[in-house]
């Protein structure tokens, strides 16, 4: 027998009108304006309309009330790929017509950095299935040949070391290159790991000959096709939410709106609609399109109060930062300090700030990125921990690089200028600046 309960719980439901403002929220200028484009397609009863001062309504009051004039897009022109430069090279080239297709197929095999990603087995495979050539490894082996013989030096390398070796191949022979072959041909594992002891005990050679070999490979290119366009992603474009500018000390935002109509519902439908009460249907279309139309609208004025009140906040809070461009002038900041002040819950503070960018006199950057740990010092004071980092960047510069700071003597220097951090802090803040641990920092 089942047995009946009374429960109660507390849930929390969102409206399709606090939905769709969330998302609105969520997305970059780029796709706000697709996803305008998109609604008044979808809706012919939400219409741009010229309205005069439009623009100056989503001008922040920050400092100065100054209406500037809209930043200008950036039209690239269109970047050569790498497999394009290397298909205008095979022409040149005494080929076949199957060696032509397979030197064809094997470029369109290379990654973006100029490598052959995948083994000449699994491309015969391939060629097998798709194209039903029969063809071995061995047949690959000469076409590749050609295909390496091919500008910029280096490509369809199968790995670093082929590709280095494959540059050095192509420089006129003298002491220095003949003895950097020899090292990535015999001495590779050690090189990878600056193991500069080892190499000269087993190949028995001093140190200047050593720094002679490391100055010739220092010169060759580890991704042969890095300078070209990227043929899976595209150049990736940064368009600016908020733009800041310097005037006479005085910061002056604005929001990056391009659009000079304001959207809303259409008037012409709004008429048809006291014409058509007696037509219940098309009167309760109308309706629907209309109040759809003034949602979204509505949504959209709601994001651009959210924004500016959002980044107002972060100015207010860095306001040093944004006046100097110095790290140092940076304040420990959190989500919830900028959702107390704006009076929003955390998560849509979090929205505004992890997709949005801001261009400053500095540079362009990710809003989240002013959001920090706070730090204490010894005499009390707070700082951000991004100041830290800046003090360890400036160590890390300037040190004797045939020496390299230890992580354990970094934290020492540290501790001299005040930041009392731990090994393993100042482990895990190198390694968030990108630097690789001090024996791979050597240098001869």
């Amino acid at each position: 027998m089942q047995k009946q309960r009374l429960q109660q719980n507390q849930q929390l439901k969102l409206s399709p009108q606090q939905i769709q403002f969330l998302n609105l929220l969520q997305i970059p200028i780029v796709s706000l304006e697709k996803r305008i484009e998109e609604e008044l397609e979808d809706n012919p009863a939400l219409e741009e309309s010229e309205e005069e001062n439009w623009e100056n309504e989503y001008t922040s009051n920050y400092r100065s009330q100054q209406t500037q004039e809209n930043s200008r897009p950036v039209i690239a022109e269109r970047e050569e790929t790498l497999q394009e430069f290397l298909l205008k090279q095979l022409p040149l080239q005494s080929l076949n017509e199957e060696e032509s297709f397979l030197a064809t197929f094997l470029i369109g095999c290379l990654d973006d950095n100029g490598f052959l990603a995948r083994d000449l087995y699994a491309i015969a495979d391939d060629l097998l299935f798709k194209q039903n050539m029969q063809i071995s490894e061995r047949d690959l082996l000469p076409v590749l040949e050609v295909v390496q013989s091919l500008d910029p030096a280096g490509v369809g390398a199968q790995n670093l070391q082929e590709c280095l070796l494959l540059q050095l191949k192509r420089k006129a022979e003298n002491s220095g290159i003949l003895l950097a072959q020899k090292i990535l041909n015999q001495q590779y594992q050690s090189f990878s790991t600056k193991n500069f002891d080892k190499i000269q005990r087993e190949l028995e050679i001093n140190e200047k000959d050593l720094k002679l070999a490391f100055q010739e490979i220092s010169k060759l290119n580890p991704k042969p096709g890095g300078g070209f366009a990227n043929t899976q992603e595209g150049t990736a474009y940064i368009t600016p939410d908020f733009i800041l500018e310097n005037i006479d000390g005085d910061l002056n935002l604005r929001l990056n709106n391009k659009r000079k109509w304001k959207i809303g519902p259409s008037k012409q439908y709004q008429q048809m609609l006291t014409e058509l009460e007696g037509d219940k249907e098309a009167s309760e279309f109308l309706k629907k399109k209309l109040e759809s139309a003034k949602w979204f609208a509505d949504a959209l004025k709601q994001r651009e109060d959210t924004l500016l009140s959002t980044i107002t906040c972060i100015l207010d809070l860095q306001d040093n930062f944004f006046k100097s461009g110095d790290v140092k002038d940076l304040k420990p900041m959190k989500l919830l300090d900028v959702a107390q002040k704006v009076k929003l819950d955390i998560s849509t503070v979090s929205r505004v700030t992890n997709s949005k960018y801001i261009e400053t006199p500095f540079g362009t950057f990710l809003l989240k990125e002013f959001f920090s740990e706070a730090f204490s010092k010894e005499d009390g004071t707070t700082i951000s921990n991004k100041v830290v980092k800046s003090h360890l960047q400036d160590l890390l510069e300037k040190e004797d690089k045939r020496q390299p700071l230890t992580d354990e003597k970094l934290s020492e220097l540290l501790d001299e200028k005040g930041y009392h951090i731990a090994r393993r802090t100042v482990a895990k803040y190198r390694e968030q600046l990108g630097v690789s641990v001090a024996r791979l920092r050597r240098e001869l």
